[in-house]
């Protein structure tokens, strides 16, 4: 059987779990918008990232090196990249997009990463991944030497909601849940590995749908979504998930009945060919992590069609309209 520090691994993976809980059994913690990477540690000191894609991607952070004081190692964590106390998703994609040795060099000193490391899985020959959990906690704590650049996950225990209440009310993403036991499923997702996310929710116009491929051919493979900008219609993304397959035929069938013009001034940039375009009448709730700074939904998924709502009434959200919003809430 071959040694696991030579072989290319994929990560163990962690299930959405729609609402955050209390338990003895499972520590909690932060959701680190950054990138998954396994770090392979030499005894003399050297180091290889690999992402989630098994990717080398070690050259794109030359100033992270992790130290496990000689030891042979694979260490479980994410890479981020740190913005006014707080992971940025535009901070790292900024740092991925670059691509020659200069930029790289110069994005290490302007933006640096950090790598947050949450497990070890190997050590000095020995596989670690059947050991529980908090084992594998404790002899992470005893392997790695803390830096500026590397550091521990914390976790807390027990009191999952009023941790993600916390999480979430300072702007982050979520939280993750691990089972006090589990054992690391290389490859694999499982329950003992929970996510739970916040998630903002918009309400727009299906404005077209993207050609489906494989089991979707029939159906489609995305909702072109789209929202009011004074007058014209502004493309915010496609959602191509949350759907049953049920519910998939009857958006099929409802956008049908609107085929029609594009509704964008411009032909919005997608990778997916465009099924057809229908023209406004359609509109559904998208769930979505943030808006990118040029007002594109992040992660998006399918909530619900809007039957109660005009698509008039789908406007883009501006930062007073958020003021305002939240003003009447509290």
């Amino acid at each position: 059987m071959a040694d696991l520090f030579d072989v290319k691994i994929h990560p163990m993976l962690a299930t959405l779990q729609p609402e955050p809980f209390d338990s003895e059994d499972h520590i909690f913690e932060l959701k680190w918008d950054g990138t998954r990477a396994l770090a392979f540690l030499s005894p003399d000191g050297t180091v290889k990232f690999q992402n989630r894609r098994l990717y080398d991607i070690t050259y794109r952070y030359p100033e992270i090196h992790p130290d496990v004081g000689g030891h042979k190692a694979i260490l479980d964590g994410e890479i981020v990249v740190m913005r006014e106390g707080r992971p940025s998703f535009m901070g790292l994609a900024d740092r991925e997009h670059a691509s020659s040795p200069f930029t790289i060099r110069l994005r290490s000193k302007e933006s640096p990463a950090t790598y947050v490391v949450f497990d070890v899985l190997y050590l000095d020959g020995k596989e670690l991944v059947a050991l529980p959990l908090m084992e594998r906690k404790g002899i992470l704590r005893a392997t790695v030497q803390t830096s500026e650049r590397v550091t521990l996950s914390d976790y807390i225990e027990r009191e999952g909601r009023a941790y993600y209440e916390a999480i979430v009310g300072r702007g982050l993403e979520g939280i993750i849940v691990k089972r006090k036991e589990s054992r690391y499923a290389i490859g694999r997702r499982n329950r003992d590995w929970l996510k739970v996310k916040k998630r903002e929710s918009i309400d727009a116009v299906v404005c077209g749908l993207t050609e489906g491929e494989g089991v979707r051919e029939d159906t489609f493979g995305s909702l072109i979504l789209g929202v009011y900008d004074g007058t014209a219609m502004r493309y915010i993304g496609r959602v191509g998930t949350g759907f049953s397959d049920e519910l998939r035929r009857d958006l099929l069938r409802r956008c049908e009945a609107l085929r029609g013009e594009r509704p964008f001034a411009n032909e919005p940039d997608m990778t997916e060919p465009v099924k057809f375009w229908m023209r406004p009448g359609l509109v559904v709730e998208a769930r979505y992590l943030e808006l990118t700074p040029d007002g594109m939904l992040r992660a998006p998924s399918f909530g619900r069609i809007r039957e109660d709502k005009r698509a008039e009434e789908c406007v883009f959200p501006r930062q007073d309209d958020d003021a305002e919003d939240r003003s009447q809430s509290s």
